[in-house]
């Protein structure tokens, strides 16, 4: 259900306005070639597969911890903007970890291999995200989230972090409180000055609170840092084995056992 309110409130206006004007395609696409375009559509479609593959699991997941938690939120709109909320603080600790802890970057960087920036890469996200999500997701249930209101908020988050990646330096404001493509866009910067910062999903107040927030100084360059900077394959699969073997190759390069348990958890650099 989340995948089909998602395309119909995201996909099909954007489809609308790619083909309107050449401004709109400008705010779509970027400056980028239609190759990477389709590149990031190609990754999006092998997540939209395994996503609805999935989805019924995953969900009922998130129901069977519910179901053992003895507390819940009461029926109350303000439940819904304690539970929204809640729900951004964990994007923000799961984006942070992503970056942090290789076997979760693995799965991550997929979404970091684009060389352009546009709302073509809110579909590149890697095929196992769902599975990683689900673990810190299951902090909500713990917090009394009802299964309903999970998928209510899930939602409504998941259509708001698509903007994210449009072409537009628009803000609402100097980045205090609210999110916007203009400072996500240093959060996919190469960098120095932009590396490990604006974690944040709709809210940019943890970044503020925890001192990864970096405001927008130059056009970043887009890619994943390492691998030589060498752009991704635009095969879905290879694009999305292509971290997992470079962590494999980190993995037995160390010489003990102890160290390459550590090299899964830990990042070297």
């Amino acid at each position: 259900m989340t995948t089909v309110l998602i395309a119909l409130a995201v996909v099909v206006p954007v489809v609308v306005v790619f083909v309107a004007s050449d401004d709109a395609r400008r705010f779509v696409r970027g400056t980028g070639s239609m190759k990477q375009t389709f590149s990031n559509a190609g990754v999006g479609a092998m997540f939209l597969v395994v996503q609805l593959a999935l989805r019924g699991t995953l969900i009922g997941a998130f129901a069977a911890v519910a179901a053992l938690v003895p507390w819940s939120l009461p029926d109350h709109p303000a439940s819904w903007a304690a539970a929204f909320v809640l729900l951004d603080f964990v994007y923000y600790v799961q984006h942070r970890l992503e970056h942090a802890v290789p076997v979760l970057w693995a799965v991550h960087a997929v979404h970091h291999q684009s060389r352009d920036y546009n709302l073509s890469v809110s579909f590149r996200v890697g095929a196992l995200s769902s599975l990683s999500t689900l673990l810190f997701h299951a902090l909500l249930a713990l917090a009394g989230v009802k299964t309903a209101l999970y998928a209510s908020i899930v939602t409504v988050h998941a259509v708001l972090l698509f903007s994210l990646h449009a072409r537009t330096r628009f803000a609402l404001g100097p980045g205090r409180f609210f999110n916007a493509p203009v400072f996500h866009r240093v959060h996919h910067g190469r960098e120095d000055a932009y590396i490990d910062k604006n974690f944040g999903g709709v809210l940019l107040v943890f970044d503020r609170l925890f001192g990864t927030f970096a405001p927008y100084a130059k056009e970043p360059t887009f890619g994943v840092v390492g691998e030589g900077g060498a752009p991704a394959s635009r095969d879905p699969i290879a694009a999305n084995v292509a971290p997992w073997a470079a962590l494999a190759r980190e993995v037995a390069a160390e010489p003990t056992f102890g160290r390459k348990v550590r090299a899964l958890f830990v990042r070297s650099r």
